[in-house]
């Protein structure tokens, strides 16, 4: 069944990669287990849908299953990659060279998304990232690792998932980050070198832990960390913030509590 399942995408990608005019473009649409998954689109304006609509490809890009490993290479400018995927127990390794791009993209909106291992490498400038992990529903378990080189790129990070463990590394000037963690048990590091930044970060519920290394100048930094009440039984919620600043003209602002008002 999964030979005949490989057999229909490679068919359907190859078919609409014939069909295209000047931009790759790939639709996607796979429901199946242990389906492992290799794409790399290099040039200008490659696009991998899940809508998209006015620069084409318009839908498709739905990927359901358990057990699935995800390879995705995009190599040039003005790519994009939209779509909502839905795995469990799944790897997903992607890396992305280039400027100006547009990643529009979820996972978990609809279904479980379960022990998830993401690997994100980003090399590039003025790129656009909208991620929601978990969204409406809850994942469990989820190893996030991001590698972002280049400036000027604004990252809007959404996780909904109980026990993370969230790795940045990131180097570049004038980047623009956004995130917010809900449910229990989060742990993120951030290694940030680069001027000129705008960080916001928000952790909700129950032990929350922070770690923050940053070394550039002008940076502008927002924490907010609501360890949220205990639950019956459960005598320590923790919220704990690890911060090392080396920076010139820097402004930090902390705010924790154990409320999530």
């Amino acid at each position: 069944m999964n030979k005949i399942l490989g057999v229909l995408i490679a068919l359907g990608l190859s078919s609409v990669v014939l069909g295209a005019t000047t931009d790759n473009e790939i639709f996607l649409e796979q429901v199946g287990d242990t389906l492992t998954l290799t794409i790399d689109q290099v040039g200008y304006g490659n696009k991998f849908g899940g809508t998209i609509v006015s620069g084409a490809v318009a839908t498709d890009m739905l990927i359901t299953g358990s057990s699935v490993t995800f390879n995705l290479d995009q190599i040039g400018n003005q790519n994009q990659l939209f779509g909502p995927i839905t795995l469990d127990s799944s790897a997903i390794d992607m890396v992305f060279t280039g400027d100006s791009n547009i990643f529009d993209w979820s996972i978990g909106s609809t279904g479980s998304a379960d022990s998830l291992d993401l690997d994100l490498a980003v090399t590039g400038s003025s790129n656009t990232w909208d991620f929601d992990l978990g969204s409406a529903a809850t994942g469990e378990s989820l190893n996030y690792d991001l590698t972002l080189i280049g400036s000027t790129n604004v990252f809007n990070t959404d996780i909904d998932y109980d026990n993370v463990v969230w790795n940045w590394e990131i180097t570049g000037s004038r980047n623009n980050i956004w995130t917010i963690q809900k449910e229990d048990n989060q742990s993120m590091i951030w290694d940030f070198e680069g001027d000129d930044a705008d960080i916001d970060v928000t952790q909700m519920d129950e032990d929350q832990l922070l770690t923050v290394t940053w070394d550039g100048d002008d940076a502008d930094i927002d924490i907010i960390q609501k360890s949220g009440t205990c639950p019956n039984g459960v005598n320590s919620c923790s919220g704990i913030i690890n911060i090392d600043v080396d920076s010139e003209d820097a402004t930090v602002t902390i705010n924790q509590k154990d409320s999530t008002d």
